[in-house]
């Protein structure tokens, strides 16, 4: 958790360094979030089941910037709270925006997702054996688009799918669960 904690502050100092350079611009982010984690099951990389074990519907909340890198170019972190059933994350997506038209804007780059509540999620899930766990941390690659409506107010949708494998137990290169996440939000900066 530490480690995840350095990673989190270093990105911000990273982001406030980056500040500097163009036009910076901080507000609030929050909207719907649909999140699933599917089980694949793949022995010898043969892809023999694959099912969703847990999903939810929800809310997310939080903060975000935008740092302008150029007329077409700008960095995107947030860090939002969500809660989707019985799926809770703590995330931090950092997504570069290419503005295709004025106003319209495809995004894409990699979110950390922190599960606040793993160990529940290992319950949820019916994983009793003692090697068994549930990784609270994970590495996700997220692309979507967005629309600037005002200066300061926009709308975003956006997919997720999970990079790493949240099972760390007794054949976890067989056994994988992943989550996938669909927000669809507003952005308000001040």
């Amino acid at each position: 958790m530490k480690k995840v904690l350095f990673t989190i502050v270093l990105s911000f100092i990273f982001i406030s360094g980056i500040q500097a350079q163009g036009d910076f611009k901080f507000g609030v982010t929050g909207g719907l979030i649909t999140s699933r984690i599917n089980n694949q099951l793949s022995p010898l990389g043969i892809n023999l089941a694959n099912f969703t074990a847990v999903s939810g519907t929800g809310f997310y909340v939080g903060a975000i910037s935008d740092v302008s890198l150029s007329e077409k170019f700008s960095i995107q972190p947030e860090l939002t709270y969500a809660n989707a059933g019985d799926l809770e994350y703590i995330q931090l997506p950092i997504m570069v925006k290419y503005y295709i038209i004025e106003g319209l804007y495809a995004q894409a780059g990699p979110q950390f997702s922190i599960s606040t509540n793993a160990d529940q999620i290992k319950d949820i899930l019916d994983l009793v054996d003692a090697g068994d766990a549930v990784n609270s941390l994970g590495v996700d690659i997220g692309f979507g688009a967005g629309y600037d409506i005002l200066d300061n107010l926009a709308v975003q949708a956006r997919f997720s799918t999970e990079l790493t494998n949240r099972y760390n137990g007794p054949g976890n290169s067989i056994n994988q669960l992943k989550a996938n996440n669909f927000i669809l939000g507003v952005a308000y900066f001040f």
